[in-house]
């Protein structure tokens, strides 16, 4: 478990716009015709490898969240990066599977022919059982 969602690795870090929505460190987002971020809203679509950051600047952690309207911290990251980003609950993957856009602001094991795969699985979760909730892994960025 880490304490930080981006771990290793290039980003652009940027605290410039506001939320859209609810939203929590780790979930994949994208920008709306408002100028504002909200989740990854295609499943296996084409995504900039947005991730919610926590705060650190305002003392915040990656346990928070941001309200629709405030101002949030983003970091766009580049391919060979790692994050601690948001696995969808039900999936159950192995290091080194892909992993796309789940098109909820989650990330999930791909099947037959992706879109785009955004990242690979750096650790082995098993959230298919029965009251599995989505939970945080790390990641390689493709």
């Amino acid at each position: 478990m880490s304490n930080t969602i981006h771990l290793k690795g290039d980003r652009v870090f940027e605290q410039s716009r506001k939320a859209g929505a609810t939203l929590t460190p780790g979930q994949l987002v994208m920008l709306n015709s408002s100028d504002a971020y909200v989740v990854h809203a295609t499943a296996g679509g084409y995504a900039s490898r947005t991730v919610v950051e926590e705060d650190a600047l305002q003392g915040k952690t990656i346990a928070g969240t941001y309200s629709s309207g405030d101002l949030i911290a983003v970091s766009h990251n580049l391919p060979g990066g790692e994050s601690y980003v948001f696995l969808k609950a039900g999936e159950n993957v192995a290091i080194g599977d892909h992993l796309i856009s789940a098109g909820d602001g989650y990330l999930k094991k791909t099947t037959g022919t992706p879109t785009q795969i955004m990242a690979v699985a750096l650790e082995a979760l098993n959230l298919s059982g029965q009251g599995a909730v989505t939970t945080r892994m790390r990641v390689r960025w493709m």
